[in-house]
């Protein structure tokens, strides 16, 4: 039976990143407008299972995530034009920690 979270939420550091998204995928602007389809059809199967990413080991979990939010687990879901989204889960609830390109992932993994 998959997992069911209580919650999802952004976590309130990233949310400017969200909201310019957002902002312009309303004004039609590729490649933000697939990336917030991407997103909407994401939560949607992260709120069905809060599993549904692809897990992360925790050997490969960016430091900085650890010395950030202090993370045990750690998923991932790939999304249009090279961006992938990360979330946790704590206790029942998904918490959405970043939303990264290619350029930012590469810079992350090597911190």
């Amino acid at each position: 039976m998959p997992f069911r979270p209580s919650s999802i939420s952004i976590h309130p550091w990233i949310q400017g990143k969200f909201d310019r998204i957002v902002e312009l995928a309303a004004k039609g602007r590729q490649p933000a407008l697939a990336i917030s389809k991407a997103l909407q059809k994401a939560v949607t199967r992260i709120t069905a299972d809060g599993q549904w990413g692809e897990v992360i080991p925790p050997s490969s979990i960016p430091k900085v995530y650890i010395r950030t939010y202090g993370l045990s687990n750690l998923y991932c879901v790939d999304l249009p034009a090279f961006h992938k989204l990360f979330y946790t889960i704590r206790d029942r609830d998904v918490i959405v920690i970043d939303l990264v390109n290619h350029h930012e992932y590469d810079r992350l993994v090597n911190i």
